[in-house]
């Protein structure tokens, strides 16, 4: 009998999520954390998991190229809707893909946790999110719709 040989993969590996409760606008929150932590987060069109939605959640992107890390800004709420329910009680996430070592993450939550209007910054496993790998796929397609092929 043949021997099986399974790779086994972290898809997550290089992401990194946080939850942040803040009841500001997102044009306002991002104006505070870009001044706090040091990003240039910049608007683009908004972000719809569902492809027959009307109206999505604001989406905001940093390219930082020198730790050569992405930043992807998002609301979890618009009005009743939610883009993970497993994190409802988040009204603001912080998907982080790149370089993010321990260090810098650490400091990127002290930051956050000092901008004004912050309430809470928790960082969450996407291992443990139901709709997780579906939800980073998702964010994916958006950003190479925004960006292009050459800024991801």
């Amino acid at each position: 009998m043949a021997k099986k040989l399974f790779l086994e993969g972290d898809f997550f590996e290089g992401y990194y999520l946080l939850g942040i409760v803040c009841g500001q606008p997102d044009y306002r929150l991002t104006h505070f954390i870009n001044q706090n932590c040091g990003l240039n987060l910049k608007k683009y069109k908004n972000f719809s998991p569902q492809q027959e939605a009307a109206s999505g959640f604001s989406w905001f992107h940093y390219p930082d190229e020198k730790r050569r890390t992405q930043y992807y800004f998002m609301q979890n709420k618009n009005g009743e809707k939610v883009i993970l329910a497993s994190l409802r009680k988040f009204d603001y996430l912080l998907l982080i893909y790149g370089n993010a070592f321990k260090g810098f993450l650490e400091e990127l939550l002290a930051d956050l946790r000092k901008t004004p209007y912050v309430v809470a910054v928790f960082e969450l496993d996407l291992n443990k999110l139901k709709m997780g790998a579906l939800f980073i796929e998702k964010n994916e397609l958006h950003a190479l719709e925004q960006l292009g092929r050459q800024n991801i």
